[in-house]
């Protein structure tokens, strides 16, 4: 969707989640539009003298999409969401990030990485059961398994909250959704953008071009999007445009980060073209529009 030329009520409710924040964009949008609005005062009672704007939900949605502005809405939207606890919280993510990696190293969980798959718990019990060792021993490895995930799932968050506001801070082109809804995080341009984070660009990737995979993948994003796309699973595909964060390396330091997307425009998106094989029709073509983030150590 472009909402440069098309606006509607649902892509209003998409970005500005509720009704108090649809108010206070449209009395912005009011003082720099210079139109009129039903604004009441109220004549008696201890709230004698207030004002408030004399609204039903669904015209509060409608003035929206009636005095809409691209250029102007995009300025007051950015201007809301550095209000919003999403932004807080992606602005002491680096504070958070550095206590959790402390504390990581104060309790020896060793390498910063996954002790098992997501979803593949049962698989790990099943085949650390199949170990020469005791119950004992067995019961340590599960515990030691589930707190390096847990906390590895946290880090993440964390790690993911810290991307996404750089990204906003370093694009005056992204207008955001002040609250989260699946599939749509950011419009770049005006056109809309789902965030995905991936921990690598796919074990076929890395299968296809062996050991030379991660200088390919650096010198190849638009394949690093490509496999992302054609092989992600049946039960959460999706064609819509995304701006793909992908980890070629598993310890990247923060502050390695903040130097690539620092380092990243998000001006021109890649047109990617994949198929993809369904389980009821087969295989069937797309094409998407995306941009790829790619995070990694130096050698």
């Amino acid at each position: 969707m472009d909402i440069k030329s098309n606006f509607s009520t649902d892509i209003a409710k998409k970005i500005l989640g509720n009704k108090e924040q649809a108010i206070a964009f449209l009395l912005e949008m009011q003082k720099a539009n210079n139109f009129e609005l039903p604004i009441k005062t109220i004549l008696r009672g201890i709230n004698k003298g207030k004002t408030f704007l004399a609204l039903e939900t669904n015209e509060v949605w409608a003035k929206i999409v009636e005095h809409w502005n691209f250029e102007i809405g995009e300025k007051i939207i950015r201007e809301i969401f550095k209000t919003t606890s999403k932004y807080n919280s992606g602005k002491e993510s680096y504070a958070t990030m550095n206590i959790l990696l402390d504390e990581w190293e104060n309790i020896h969980l060793g390498d910063l990485a996954w002790s098992f798959s997501q979803g593949d718990f049962d698989g790990f019990v099943q085949r650390l059961n199949s170990e020469n060792i005791s119950g004992y021993e067995k019961d340590e490895k599960v515990k030691l398994a589930a707190v390096k995930y847990r906390r590895l799932k946290e880090i993440n968050t964390v790690r993911n909250d810290f991307i996404e506001t750089l990204i906003f801070e370093k694009n005056e082109n992204i207008l955001p959704t002040l609250n989260h809804r699946r599939s749509v995080d950011f419009f770049i341009n005006g056109i809309s953008f789902d965030q995905k984070v991936a921990k690598s660009p796919t074990n076929e990737f890395k299968r296809d071009f062996r050991e030379n995979w991660k200088s390919y993948a650096i010198e190849h994003p638009k394949k690093v999007a490509e496999y992302l796309y054609k092989y992600q699973g049946e039960g959460r595909f999706g064609a819509d445009n995304r701006l793909l964060v992908v980890y070629l390396d598993e310890d990247v330091a923060i502050e390695r980060i903040a130097e690539i997307i620092d380092g990243t425009n998000l001006e021109e998106p890649l047109e990617v073209t994949f198929e993809y094989n369904h389980k009821n029709q087969g295989n069937k073509t797309y094409r998407v529009n995306c941009f790829v983030i790619l995070l990694y150590n130096k050698n």
